[in-house]
């Protein structure tokens, strides 16, 4: 995601009575979405409007920076908002909630405040408030689940936690993959020619260097996860290990969530699965997310609305209820 300049706003074309605002809030970490809701007589909320401001990635305190700048351009008094959906990144350990929800507090003085994961607003906007199960794979890797025992999730902090997979990864194995096989200690594949294309190295030690100083990224190095892709597409055998590896962690980790959210209950056939990311875009990664699933009574969807309309849907179905 790239950060938005300032914030852009989406004005309704009518006005209701109202006599109170929920907000949702989805606070990542290059930016974050804002949508303001009306109370209108009959407890229905309808859309005020909508905003992205600057990124909310880097703690409390800068969720509560982002949101502000949001609701000064929409002229919304937090004081009146009444209740906040807020789902933001880096919320992967039990607790970690808490921080947020407290900064919150201080702005929304008279809200009641729900905090949580992003991957849990992906898991809305897909599924509603129903048993379901989200996998998120692009950058990293994380899943959530909504089952008979309540929602489960997984640290997804990388591999502190235990977790190998998502576009970062592939791109760094994409890198071993490449100097392996250009000195001999892996098998030859065509990552090298490709790794070093899209790096303007010259060969796998001066990309070492590139890498080492900066020159190249590490936003470049996981966007090799293309390149995977791609060779992988084109019959490197080495690149499609690699993808059927990275498609057979999101099924672990999927794993996890769901034994948290059904125990040892069966998956009702037909439960949905939301598949979000940008790994979900390569086919053949999708096909063996998808197949796993099926064979475990789900069915395999993408991810069809913003994340941010995860949370307002969960609100509506709140108040409607």
């Amino acid at each position: 995601m790239t950060a938005a300049k300032g914030p852009t706003l989406t004005t309704p074309t009518h006005e209701s009575p109202e006599t109170g605002l929920a907000v949702a809030i989805d606070g990542g970490n290059s930016k974050t979405e804002v949508v303001v809701l009306a109370e209108v007589p009959g407890g229905a909320l309808e859309e005020r409007g909508r905003a992205i401001g600057p990124g909310s990635g880097a703690g409390p305190q800068a969720v509560v920076a982002a949101v502000s700048t949001v609701l000064a351009e929409q002229k919304v008094d937090p004081a009146r908002v009444v209740r906040v959906s807020a789902a933001i990144a880096g919320l992967d350990l039990p607790g970690d909630e808490v921080g947020h929800r407290d900064a919150l507090a201080g702005l929304f003085r008279n809200a009641r405040i729900d905090v949580a994961g992003d991957a849990v607003a992906v898991l809305d906007a897909g599924a509603g408030l129903g048993h379901a199960l989200a996998i998120v794979s692009g950058a990293g890797l994380n899943a959530v689940a909504r089952g008979p025992k309540g929602l489960a999730t997984v640290p997804a902090l990388g591999w502190v936690s235990g977790d190998w997979g998502g576009g970062d990864e592939l791109g760094r194995e994409a890198v071993r993959a490449a100097a392996r096989a250009e000195d001999g200690r892996g098998p030859a594949t065509r990552l090298l020619e490709l790794v070093l294309a899209a790096t303007s190295a010259s060969d796998a030690v001066d990309l070492a260097r590139r890498i080492r100083d900066g020159v190249v990224s590490p936003r470049q190095v996981g966007a090799l996860a293309t390149v995977v892709a791609r060779a992988a597409a084109d019959g490197d055998a080495v690149a499609a290990d690699l993808i059927a590896r990275a498609a057979r962690e999101a099924g672990g980790i999927a794993g996890v969530v769901v034994r948290g959210a059904w125990g040892a209950a069966a998956i009702p056939p037909g439960t949905p699965a939301v598949l979000a990311g940008g790994m979900f875009a390569d086919d053949r990664f999708r096909a063996i997310v998808s197949d796993a699933l099926r064979a475990d009574g789900f069915d395999p969807r993408p991810l069809a609305f913003r994340p941010v309309d995860g949370l307002v849907r969960a609100l509506r179905e709140e108040s409607a209820s």
